[in-house]
């Protein structure tokens, strides 16, 4: 507020005092340390300067209690209190609908803190500064189609607040996870960036979304935010590397998700369309493209120029966009469209397929698991199409539908090699904490002879070899090779994991002769 020569003004009239000012002046005073990074000084009286910091955009107002001595932040009390509310938006892709948002001066915002630490869209004006953005504001929390359906697609804000909303609570209720990385982050929009920009975007701490220009309306809609979103998710787990088939996949499993989200919204929540084009779970962007009908075909990928089978028509191979990271996602898109709602017919090379559908929700619990627990930064779509099905296995049993329908998925869009999870490197081979992690190549006969159950575990894992091969050593390591003292062979088959933390090991079994290596998940 101090840098706004208006207001400085009008505080000097306001109080009738020619030195009133906003800016900051501090007060040496005595509280306690709320916010200490020690547990030695939580809750200790400390002395601090106090600061009256009023931000002018976005709008906030809080005494701030600096350590005088550390500089380290001890206390904040917010002068301006937000409530929260519940508001009626007109948003221009998923019709009227009730959001969650905030009080603030003059009337409501869109700003809410029922999950997580908040969803909060922001305004830029046509602007790339981030600190320059400011709070869409609503008088009496009815966002109408009159206000807000204008030139400026100012609508579009309660899409982004609604499908950030939306996506926060499928991956809360259908995969148990809270917020993107599972640690309650908030998630922040910040809407109409730029006046010829033509994306939305993750940058690894907000969404941003075009101001609309040329072929894009804002990309704003349900699925586009469960995308972007998506490719948050994607960086806790597994952080597929963007460019070739790690990108692709990257991609992939980003409008899967946006596909899942917004059939969630829709199924689940209610969620309907506005204007001409209906939403439709199987393209993506449908809504927001004024060219054609959508950005991607998940259920026909080369009607948008994707391959639907892998290294075959559509296929790309240069080195643009990262090497077709857009482009040869169609391979992993297909093979989800299949696993979800089932399909028979004959591929491109004429080979006969029969997929049994086994619907949206089990196929975004295995693609899940199989990001989640199994994919690294590497990974190819070989190792997906192993990593699925031991992932469907894990969840519903070896032999099963779902496992069925996963495999001949893969089949069907021409990943038949899977990379190995075991891998046999025999006596003496070393291996770099990398190589551990991926444990790529072909699925040597000779890796059968080390098994190992139950998988996933969660107390005890038993080892076997094959034939009449004993056990003479085993020993336990992260993905990064670093050895795990925590788990425990008796001698007697039976290898105590108790006290492993959650997550993926690496064992190696040996007979004396040879060394036999696979991965297996703690539960």
């Amino acid at each position: 507020m101090w840098q706004d020569l208006g207001e400085e003004a009008g505080l000097k009239q306001e109080t009738n005092n020619s030195a009133a000012t906003y800016y900051p002046q501090g007060e040496l005073v005595i509280v306690r340390n709320e916010l200490a990074t020690k547990g030695s000084a939580k809750d200790q009286p400390v002395l601090a300067w106090k600061f009256d910091i009023y931000a002018q955009e976005p709008v906030s107002r809080a005494y701030i209690y600096v350590d005088a001595r550390t500089g380290e932040v001890v206390l904040q009390d917010n002068i301006i209190k937000h409530a929260g509310a519940t508001g009626t938006f007109a948003t221009a892709y998923s019709g009227t609908r009730f959001v969650a948002d905030g009080t603030t001066t003059g009337g409501y915002f869109l700003r809410e803190t029922t999950r997580g630490s908040g969803i909060q869209t922001y305004n830029m004006k046509k602007g790339t500064q981030y600190n320059r953005a400011v709070d869409f504001i609503d008088a009496d929390n009815y966002w109408t189609a009159a206000e807000y359906n204008n030139a400026n697609f100012d609508n579009v804000a309660g899409d982004a607040h609604l499908g950030a909303q939306c996506t926060y609570d499928y991956w809360k209720n259908v995969h148990a996870r809270n917020s993107y990385d599972n640690a309650g982050a908030s998630i922040k929009s910040y809407v109409h960036y730029s006046r010829s920009y033509e994306n939305a975007f993750w940058d690894g701490t907000r969404m941003t979304y075009n101001a609309g220009a040329t072929r894009f309306r804002p990309l704003t809609a349900m699925d586009v935010c469960g995308h972007e979103i998506g490719h948050a998710v994607c960086e806790n787990p597994a952080n597929q590397t963007y460019s070739n088939e790690s990108g692709a996949m990257n991609e992939g499993l980003s409008d899967i998700w946006g596909a899942s989200i917004e059939d969630y919204a829709v199924t689940t929540l209610g969620v309907t369309s506005s204007g001409a084009k209906v939403k439709s779970t199987w393209l993506i962007g449908e809504e927001i493209d004024k060219q054609q009908a959508a950005l991607r075909s998940m259920s026909a990928p080369k009607s948008q120029g994707q391959p639907d089978y892998y290294k075959g028509i559509n296929w790309y191979t240069g080195t643009s966009d990262n090497g077709g990271v857009h482009t040869n996602s169609g391979v992993i898109n297909y093979w989800y469209y299949l696993i979800s709602v089932g399909k028979s017919g004959t591929n491109e090379k004429g080979v006969a397929y029969t997929v049994p559908g086994i619907g949206i929700n089990a196929a975004a619990k295995i693609t899940f698991r199989m990001e989640d627990v199994y994919m690294v930064a590497s990974s190819t779509y070989e190792q997906a199409r192993t990593y699925s099905i031991q992932a469907a296995t894990d969840l519903y049993g070896m032999g099963s539908t779902q496992v069925t329908a996963v495999t001949n998925a893969w089949n069907a869009v021409g990943v038949t090699t899977g990379a190995a999870l075991v891998a046999n490197t025999g006596t003496g081979s070393t291996s770099s904490p990398a190589a551990n992690a991926s444990l790529s190549g072909a699925l040597a006969d000779a890796a059968h002879a080390l098994s190992l159950y139950p998988v996933p575990a969660t107390n005890e894992l038993h080892p076997m070899l094959g034939g009449d091969a004993e056990i003479s050593s085993v020993r336990v390591t992260d993905v990064r090779g670093a050895a795990v003292g925590t788990a425990r062979y008796n001698g007697n088959g039976t290898l105590d994991v108790s006290s492993l933390a959650k997550g993926m090991y690496l064992i190696r079994v040996s007979d004396g002769q040879q060394t036999f290596r696979q991965r297996f998940v703690k539960e």
